[in-house]
């Protein structure tokens, strides 16, 4: 009961303070004090969405409130015992914050988001040492079917055949487990961590290199299922990563770089206009011949 009475008044002071607000004929009423702190309706604004139930609702604005009690009670404490100003600290936050707000909206406007094939290519090539494994990867097929099903034998020599694994292969691999199988992998172009793959099979090995090198067909059975799996092709730990299990890192990397680029200008756009219109004074001798040897990086007009 307490509660529900809580909730209501809180909404009716929320719901009268907008509608003073909007009319501008009174002030904001507090909901509660603390020490010299007091937390508005305005405060609580948006933490309560339309499709919330009330008990949900009643639930958020209790945590919030209970969150800023303590940690306004902890607050008048520490202001009372810590003798710092932190005036220089704040200044610098909000000075970072705006920077950081600015640069993201001039990248925003400028960066080229489009990489071509050829340049995750290039990037690769001229950086191959930098893409050593951390992990073993496979390229792999997997079924799980039931252990009782008759088409089991069947898909099990069609996966595990000496023959060349083939396209033709595959797809009546796919057609016959489409049917039967409770699961299954079949993109053979995908590198996957073999770790992803012992979440779905239950593969017990306390050496993962040992156990790839030595099991290229795989059958595990449980009390229901069986589990069929062909390594295809893999790689160890420390061996250099494919451009296919890179690409989308190449990709983030190539962009990354475009931002720092696009920064880098503008910082050194803004840095010589500054100067040029004096509008940065040096009172006591300094060197300035920096700024008008400074140039933007070299991959800049490449790049943007």
């Amino acid at each position: 009961m307490r509660k529900q009475i809580l909730y209501i008044c809180i909404m009716g002071v929320f719901c009268g303070s907008i509608f003073c607000s909007c009319n501008n004929t009174s002030k904001e009423k507090p909901l509660l004090r603390v020490f010299d702190k007091y937390l508005y309706p305005s405060d609580i604004e948006g933490l309560v969405k339309g499709n919330m139930s009330a008990e949900d609702s009643l639930a958020i604005i209790d945590n919030y409130i209970n969150q800023w009690i303590q940690q306004m009670v902890v607050l008048d404490k520490a202001k009372n015992n810590i003798d710092k100003s932190f005036e220089k600290e704040l200044q610098n936050y909000k000075n970072s914050l705006i920077t950081y707000e600015y640069e993201q909206s001039i990248v925003s406007q400028l960066l080229d988001t489009s990489v071509s094939d050829a340049e995750i290519q290039l990037y690769y090539d001229a950086n191959k040492e930098n893409f050593t494994l951390k992990n073993n990867i496979v390229r792999m097929i997997y079924v799980k079917i039931d252990k009782e099903s008759p088409s089991l034998s069947k898909i099990k020599r069609m996966m595990f055949s000496s023959q060349e694994f083939t396209d033709e292969l595959l797809v009546d691999i796919q057609k016959l487990s489409s049917i039967h199988a409770q699961e299954s992998f079949f993109d053979v172009q995908m590198w996957v961590p073999f770790s992803d793959f012992q979440k779905i099979i239950p593969i017990e090995t306390y050496n993962e290199e040992m156990y790839i090198k030595q099991n290229r067909n795989i059958t595990i059975l449980d009390d229901t299922s069986a589990y069929l799996a062909r390594i295809l092709e893999f790689k160890i730990v420390d061996e250099i990563s494919p451009l296919s299990f890179e690409y989308a890192n190449i990709r983030n990397i190539i962009l990354n770089k475009r931002k720092i680029a696009i920064i880098e200008k503008m910082q050194q756009d803004l840095l010589r206009s500054a100067e040029i219109d004096n509008n940065i004074e040096y009172f006591f001798d300094y060197d300035k011949s920096f700024v008008a040897s400074k140039e933007p990086p070299k991959y800049v007009d490449s790049i943007l």
